[in-house]
C-alpha cells in the first residue's frame, strides 16, 4: 500500500509541476467500461466528456451523475455532473479532489472544471452526417498551504486559488449509421496556469477514432489517443453490446500503457445505472459508479 501511495504521489506531484491540471481521459461509464474507445461512439450524454459534438445525438433535460473511485485510494476522488439543454448544448461540472483524511480531513487540493457545450450540424442528409461541437472551460485549481520546513505550517507557502479559460474541439463524421469517425482536442488554446516563469501549461490531448456498428446493438470502436508534445500515444480497442433493450455490456483494452476496462448499464424506465470497473499497470483499479435520469420536456 506505501509502494501504491509513493508511486501514486510522485505522479500527481510531476503533474503539479509541469502540467498543474491532471489529465483524467477516462470520464463516465462507457469511457472507462470500454477503455477509453470512445470519440467516435457517440450517442449519449457522456459524449460531453469525450467528444461534445455527439450533443446533437442528445436529447434535452437529461441529468448524469457519477463519482469514480481512483485507484482504490480514499483520498483521490473525482465527481462529474452534466445536464443536457435545448439547441444542442449542455452544462457541465467535475472536480477531482485530494484530502489528508484521518480526524481532520483536510482538503490539500482541487482541480474544478464548469463548462458550457453546444454542437452543430455541417451535413446532415439520408447517407451522411457533419457534426462539430465544442466545449468553453473553466478551470479552478485550489492549492491548500504547505507545511513548511518543520512540518507545522510555519515559513510555508500560503493557500491559493488559479482560474483559467479552456477551450476543447470535437468532430465526428457517420456514413448510413454503420461507420462513424471522431476526433477531439482538449485545451486547442494551449491555457496555462500562473504567470513569468510559474507559468505551467495545461495537458492538450488529441483523440482519434473509428466505430463499426456490423449489426443493431453491437458497437466496435479503435481509438489513439495522444498527448500534444509527447512522443508516446495510447491505442485502444472497445466494445459495446446492448443484450437486451434495458441491459449493456462494455469492455475494451487500451496499450501503452496496458489497462483493462469493464462495464454494465442498466436501465428502468428514465433511470440508467451504471458501473465500471477500469484496471492500471502501477496501481489498483478505479470504480465509477452513475446515474442518468430523463426527464420529460
Amino acid at each position: 500500500m506505501i509502494k501504491y501511495i509513493i508511486i501514486l504521489l510522485s505522479t500527481i506531484s510531476f503533474s503539479l509541476f509541469t502540467q498543474s491540471f491532471s489529465n483524467i481521459s477516462h470520464i463516465g461509464s462507457k469511457s472507462m467500461g470500454m477503455a477509453g474507445a470512445v470519440v467516435s461512439d457517440i450517442n449519449d450524454l457522456e459524449t460531453v466528456f469525450y467528444n461534445p459534438a455527439g450533443l446533437i445525438n442528445v436529447e434535452p433535460y437529461c441529468l448524469i451523475a457519477g463519482t469514480t473511485d481512483l485507484y482504490g485510494l480514499n483520498f483521490l476522488n473525482h465527481q462529474f455532473l452534466s445536464v443536457s439543454l435545448p439547441s444542442n448544448s449542455a452544462f457541465s461540472f467535475q472536480q477531482l479532489g485530494t484530502n489528508s483524511g484521518g480526524s481532520s480531513d483536510k482538503n490539500l487540493s482541487s482541480e474544478k472544471s464548469i463548462s458550457f457545450s453546444k454542437a452543430f450540424y455541417l451535413l446532415d442528409d439520408a447517407n451522411s452526417k457533419l457534426s462539430i461541437g465544442y466545449n468553453v472551460n473553466g478551470l479552478i485549481f485550489y492549492q491548500a498551504e504547505s507545511a513548511g520546513v518543520n512540518g507545522d505550517g510555519i515559513g510555508g507557502l500560503s493557500s491559493g486559488e488559479t482560474t483559467v479559460l479552456g477551450l476543447d474541439i470535437g468532430v465526428h463524421a457517420s456514413l448510413r449509421d454503420k461507420i462513424s469517425f471522431g476526433a477531439f482536442i482538449k485545451n486547442i488554446n494551449n491555457p496555462s496556469i500562473g504567470k513569468g516563469s510559474s507559468s505551467a501549461p495545461l495537458p492538450r490531448r488529441m483523440d482519434v477514432g473509428l466505430t463499426y456498428n456490423p449489426f443493431n446493438g453491437l458497437f466496435t470502436t479503435f481509438a489513439i489517443e495522444k498527448v500534444l508534445g509527447q512522443n508516446q500515444s495510447s491505442f485502444k480497442f472497445g466494445i459495446q453490446y446492448n443484450i437486451v433493450e434495458s441491459l449493456s455490456f462494455r469492455t475494451g483494452i487500451q496499450m501503452n500503457p496496458n489497462r483493462f476496462g469493464f462495464g454494465l448499464s442498466y436501465e428502468l424506465n428514465k433511470i440508467e445505472l451504471s458501473y465500471s470497473l477500469l484496471t492500471h499497470h502501477l496501481l489498483s483499479a478505479s470504480n465509477l459508479l452513475s446515474v442518468k435520469v430523463s426527464f420529460d420536456k
